[in-house]
């Protein structure tokens, strides 16, 4: 039988790859009964990091917080294309890397600031009530589109001739798989988001986080409570 949970705050979560984010959330549900809950940002399934769980009252600050900056780990693997932009779609393409990758650190500083970020077909993004990756899997042609995305701050974590490992400090509503392709782009090669990670929304922290696994081993309200901040 469900308990009820009355009380109103954040829950951070540690997704693994693979999981949903709407997973984590029926998770919770299929233990607890809330009046509302939902989360700041969805991960796609096989990106990881902070989920960001608004619970009852919590969730009406949610709209806010998604506007707070976000802070992303970034793997970029070059010599290959796939459909998604990540590791999830199908390979389109294959090439040896031809760049330098001493370059990379000059073509990284161009992408700080404001620019117009072509929008990925598979997105949420919507055309006439349709999501693009509705169209995207019906194979129907999508015109490009573009929106104004900021990047605040990039650091690299490391560097080889098949990857670069990148934390990203960024707008929301930036597209972070779409940012492997574009660095690659400007590099005259190819790449896909192999790996991607959240670090941070506004003020909640990775650090902060509870580890996924933790919330099967709740056994009441409890549990859930201790791990809440509180609003």
């Amino acid at each position: 039988m469900k308990e009820n949970f009355q009380s109103s705050g954040w829950l951070l979560i540690n997704k693994p790859e693979g999981v949903e984010s709407f997973g984590v959330i029926r998770r919770l549900k299929f233990r607890y009964s809330f009046h509302k809950i939902g989360f700041a940002g969805t991960l796609d399934p096989l990106a990881s990091g902070l989920l960001l769980i608004g619970i009852n009252k919590a969730t009406k600050k949610i709209p806010d917080i998604h506007k707070e900056k976000k802070s992303y780990k970034l793997e970029v693997r070059f010599g290959a294309a796939t459909s998604t932009l990540d590791s999830e779609g199908r390979f389109l393409q294959m090439k040896p890397i031809t760049h330098n990758i001493d370059d990379r650190i000059f073509h990284l500083k161009n992408f700080i600031g404001r620019y117009q970020q072509k929008i990925p077909n598979y997105s949420a993004h919507k055309l006439n009530g349709k999501n693009f990756y509705e169209l995207a899997r019906k194979n129907q042609i999508i015109e490009d589109r573009y929106k104004q995305v900021s990047i605040y701050k990039l650091k690299i974590l490391y560097s080889n001739i098949s990857r670069i490992g990148i934390e990203i400090d960024c707008q929301t509503g930036f597209y972070v798989r779409a940012f492997a392709e574009e660095l690659a782009k400007s590099l005259g090669d190819i790449a896909y988001a192999s790996r991607i990670k959240r670090l941070k929304i506004g003020a909640f922290s990775l650090k902060q986080a509870l580890a996924y696994e933790k919330i099967l081993d709740f056994s009441g309200t409890n549990d859930l409570h201790s791990h809440l901040i509180t609003i």
